[in-house]
């Protein structure tokens, strides 16, 4: 029997497009990271709670995350990757469903943690898979794409969900959440072949898991320094912001629009930077330019123009971390690279939160002056990892 050409350029096809389903299922799974901390100030204002109180939906959704990621590569190891896509967006849908309907703030937090197992499943599993389905020397690109997805929710979805926390309602933002997974769902079942439900050869797997070498161990470092540092600043911007206007319009919004449109094209450049110059290089400069930025923004803050020009310079570096560290990350992993994705993801997650409850307390105790304090002296002690690690890939 000679097989099918019409079947083949139908996979040919699902393949091509894959990259893009993904890509699409990573802006509303980054989306939903965001959301919450564009509608702080108006949950705090309608849950009648402090936005100290409040930002805990940011830290707490963050910590669960970061211990679902290993939890749920380990749980799932013998499913194959399609599957653990898919329940992961259903879980993440229903997660948001919970928090757009919660009447108070503990079935709200519910609703967090929920979405959180949802994307602590489909983060490592979506970058793995596009980063296998790339030739080597296009493994930056395939992770741009993944973190592209993030990006464009930052640039289009943060900007359109604090508008409607704003002008609608708070739990708006999380029915747009809501509406986008399920597209990113729907996407990913029209897409996978029958083949793609394969399972995972347990011995394969069991391979992967090997000590990881100690420079693997100091970019999860690198990567918990740099986030807490961003989070201790970012999840508050809507309160260090509240209070900025650009002519009778509240600035934060179009902060968050050039910040978001700064990291779409940062995102873009550090895909191809890392392919052709190496991580290295790239990782040092953007941890440097983001500390710079975050300090300089809680200092200027009062001013609309400064905000709006240190958000979109933030926004242009903020991202161009995360694909030199996972590049470098998956050459030194080999067959365990999601396994050491997936620990990357908690780590990160394990920075949001880390930073988020840092920043909440430093605005409790001393302010929002503090969080340039904090976050510049964190962002410097990043660089000496950063630099240790990095060494020998410039």
């Amino acid at each position: 029997m000679f097989p099918d050409p019409h079947a083949r350029a139908g996979d040919s096809q699902r393949a091509r497009l894959m990259p893009l389903a993904l890509t699409f299922g990573a802006f509303a799974i980054g989306l939903d990271t965001f959301v919450a901390i564009g509608a702080l100030h108006d949950i705090a204002d309608d849950l009648a709670i402090s936005p100290a109180t409040a930002g805990r939906l940011v830290s707490v959704s963050a910590f669960c995350y970061a211990a679902f990621a290993p939890l749920s590569a380990w749980g799932f190891r013998l499913w194959a990757p399609q599957r653990v896509l898919l329940l992961s967006l259903a879980c993440f849908i229903a997660g948001n469903g919970i928090s757009a309907l919660s009447p108070t703030f503990s079935v709200l937090m519910v609703g967090r943690m929920v979405s959180a197992l949802g994307a602590a499943m489909f983060t490592p599993t979506a970058t793995a898979m596009a980063a296998q389905r790339m030739p080597p020397g296009r493994k930056g690109v395939a992770l741009s794409l993944i973190f592209g997805g993030m990006t464009m929710s930052q640039a289009l979805g943060v900007p359109l969900t604090a508008w409607m926390s704003h002008v609608m309602n708070w739990r708006w933002a999380f029915y747009s959440v809501v509406f986008f997974g399920t597209l990113a769902l729907a996407l990913l079942l029209i897409l996978l072949a029958p083949t793609d439900a394969r399972p995972v050869d347990a011995q394969r797997f069991a391979s992967g898991a090997r000590r990881f070498p100690a420079a693997v161990w100091g970019l999860f470092c690198v990567t918990l320094l740099v986030v807490t540092s961003e989070f201790t600043v970012y999840a508050y911007i809507s309160v260090l912001l509240a209070n900025t206007h650009l002519g009778d319009m509240p600035v934060l919004p179009w902060v968050m629009m050039a910040y978001g449109f700064g990291s779409v094209l940062g995102n873009i450049a550090t895909g191809l930077m890392t392919d052709r110059w190496g991580p290295g290089g790239v990782l040092n400069s953007v941890i440097a330019l983001q500390t710079v930025g975050l300090v300089a923004l809680v200092l200027l803050r009062d001013s609309a123009v400064a905000a709006l020009a240190l958000g979109a310079g933030w926004g242009i570096v903020s991202y161009m971390y995360l694909v030199p560290i996972q590049h470098r990350l998956l050459g030194l992993a080999g067959a365990a690279s999601q396994q050491v994705l997936a620990i990357n993801s908690a780590v990160i997650y394990i920075g949001i939160g880390a930073g988020s409850a840092l920043g909440g307390l430093l605005i409790a105790r001393g302010g929002v002056s503090m969080l340039a304090l904090i976050a510049g002296i964190i962002g410097i002690l990043a660089l000496i990892p950063a630099g240790i690690v990095m060494r020998k890939t410039r």
